[in-house]
C-alpha cells in the first residue's frame, strides 16, 4: 500500500545520530529519514516548542539540522520536521531528492503567494 501523505521518499535507516537540546546531546538512531524530517528513536523527548537540532550521519557526512517536534510516541521516540535552512537543503541534496531547489525550497518554506 502506498502512503500518499509522503511527498518525498524516505530512507528506512537506521542512521546513527543525536538530537541536541537544552540538556545537551542525546545519542540516538534515526529512521524514516527524508529531506523534510525523520523519526528519532529515543527514550527522552524534547519539550514542545523548545529549540533543538538533529545530527545524522548520512553516508560519510554528518549533517546537523534545526528540527521541530512533529509528534510524540512516548514508547518509541518522536517524529521531527526540518524547517527550511541551509542545513536541511544540504541534507536533501545529499539524499538525492531529485528536486529542483525551487521545488524543495517551496516545500520547506511553505506556500508562497503569487
Amino acid at each position: 500500500m502506498i502512503d500518499h501523505r509522503r511527498q518525498f521518499v524516505r530512507q528506512p535507516g537506521p542512521f546513527d545520530g543525536a538530537w541536541n537540546g537544552a540538556a545537551g546531546p542525546n545519542p540516538c538512531h534515526l529512521t524514516s529519514l527524508s529531506p523534510t524530517g525523520c523519526f528519532v528513536d529515543s527514550a527522552t523527548i524534547p519539550d514542545p516548542g523548545s529549540p533543538f537540532t538533529v545530527t545524522v550521519l548520512f553516508g560519510e557526512t554528518r549533517f546537523t539540522v534545526p528540527a521541530e517536534v512533529a509528534y510524540r510516541d512516548p514508547s518509541r521516540g518522536f517524529g521531527v520536521r526540518f524547517p527550511a535552512s541551509d542545513q536541511s537543503r544540504a541534507l536533501a541534496y545529499a539524499m538525492g531528492a531529485g528536486l529542483s531547489s525551487d521545488t524543495l525550497s517551496g516545500h520547506l518554506n511553505g506556500p508562497t503567494s503569487a
